[in-house]
């Protein structure tokens, strides 16, 4: 099993037992093809549904860096009716962005 795949049940416990949220769909990102040709998950996409949107997403700040997750990981969510996601990156968490045109919806 995908080591980042392992990550999305203990993600939505957390917010399960903060009572912040949970996770609606999951997902990630291949890298580049390794030499034997097989392509290996990058970084994880996460869907959130929240009651409180801004306490859910305080939350996973602090939890994914706790479980590794790799930069370039993303939060997805709706905000004001529209799609947004926070992206991890060396700089931290970049907040609200609009994701990219080509990204499909997640799968769980």
């Amino acid at each position: 099993m995908d080591p980042l795949h392992q990550r999305e049940d203990r993600i939505d416990q957390a917010l399960r037992a903060r009572g912040v949220g949970m996770v609606i769909g999951w997902g990630d990102s291949l890298g580049a093809a390794r030499a034997d040709g097989k392509r290996i998950a990058e970084f994880i996409r996460i869907d959130i549904t929240a009651p409180v949107l801004d306490h859910a997403r305080i939350a996973l700040h602090a939890l994914l860096p706790e479980l590794d997750a790799p930069l370039g990981t993303q939060i997805h969510y709706t905000l004001h009716g529209q799609h947004r996601m926070d992206a991890a990156t060396e700089l931290g968490w970049q907040l609200a962005l609009p994701p990219p045109a080509k990204d499909q919806p997640s799968r769980r």
